[in-house]
């Protein structure tokens, strides 16, 4: 999986591009069908209320983005919280394409399944008739 790393109003060291790597880079444990994850740290508020932002989409090979966010007083703290979130997200993707229930399930695009409609009775009658006459 491809990490891409971001910073906004932030310069990007090492260290905190090497956690950001190896935090989402777990990621591909959950689910194989991750193409990349795009990281977007950020910095915001004054002087003394200064927030770190980070904001990670992760693109699944179906098609499907999953998107995580959090605030923290400490970047480091802050990846850790994105990562959690999108463990979670990804996690309940995987579940909603191997369940078995229909009105769960989704499609490997990441939308809902449509329920197809049960025939009637007629409808059944009508062809078992047409097919005994061939």
């Amino acid at each position: 999986m491809k990490v891409n790393i971001v910073g906004r109003h932030l310069n990007v060291s090492n260290a905190m591009e090497e956690h950001a790597r190896q935090k989402f880079g777990k990621l591909d444990r959950y689910f194989a069908g991750i193409q990349r994850a795009d990281v977007v740290m950020g910095l915001e508020g004054h002087a003394q209320g200064q927030t770190y932002t980070v904001e990670a989409t992760v693109v699944l090979g179906h098609g499907a983005k999953l998107i995580g966010k959090a605030q923290a007083q400490d970047l480091m703290a802050a990846i850790d919280q994105t990562e959690t979130k999108l463990e979670k997200q990804i996690r309940r993707f995987h579940a909603r394409l191997k369940s078995h229930r229909s009105r769960d399930r989704i499609s490997p695009q990441g939308k809902p399944v449509q329920e197809q409609e049960e025939a009637t009775y007629e409808q059944v009658v009508r062809e078992m008739l047409e097919e005994g006459q061939e």
